[in-house]
């Protein structure tokens, strides 16, 4: 394992923790009245779940990842994966609510009936579920870190330790 495998991941985590960071407070700051910034939010979501992806897919074909602290971070960048991706699933439900209520009112010249959560509470529970991944990637970070400093050291010690001939044993043969 080389230590600039290590440096790329943890600092890809940081990266996306960072992006995620900004598509929350992008949510929070300013709800989204206009279709293409429902669009930009879904796309940017979608973008940081492509990337958590990635960053799994990376890291577990590493050696690092058979070990258990190993596990342990291949499980840390699975849940960043599963909430980005929750996110986007989310904010695209809230889409197409927003869609099928101006559909109804349109049709009806009435207010729309909601059945299920509104387009505003699905924001709110993407915003929620963003405002833990940072925390997710960080820890994420660590652990890769971890993983990838013993794998090294395993490494290390694997190619100084000179191997032991097996036929060069001073013992008497045994007999059966």
């Amino acid at each position: 394992m080389s230590e600039a495998s290590e440096t790329t991941i943890a600092v890809e985590l940081a990266v996306l923790g960072n992006g995620v960071a900004a598509l929350c407070t992008n949510l929070r700051s300013k709800p989204a009245t206009s279709w293409s910034h429902q669009l930009l939010d879904i796309v940017t979501a979608q973008d940081l779940a492509k990337r958590a992806l990635f960053l799994f897919l990376t890291f577990s074909e590493q050696p690092a990842c058979t070990r258990p602290e190993g596990r342990q971070a291949l499980a840390h960048l699975g849940r960043v994966a599963e909430s980005v991706q929750v996110v986007s699933a989310e904010l695209t439900a809230a889409l197409a609510r927003k869609a099928e209520n101006a559909r109804v009112a349109a049709l009806r010249n009435t207010k729309p009936i909601f059945i299920g959560p509104s387009p505003a509470q699905r924001v709110a529970v993407a915003v929620d579920l963003l405002a833990k991944v940072p925390a997710q990637c960080a820890e994420g970070a660590k652990w890769v870190s971890a993983a990838e400093r013993l794998q090294a050291a395993r490494d290390r010690a694997a190619s100084t330790t000179p191997p032991t001939p097996a036929a060069a044993s001073t013992a008497p043969p045994r007999h059966r």
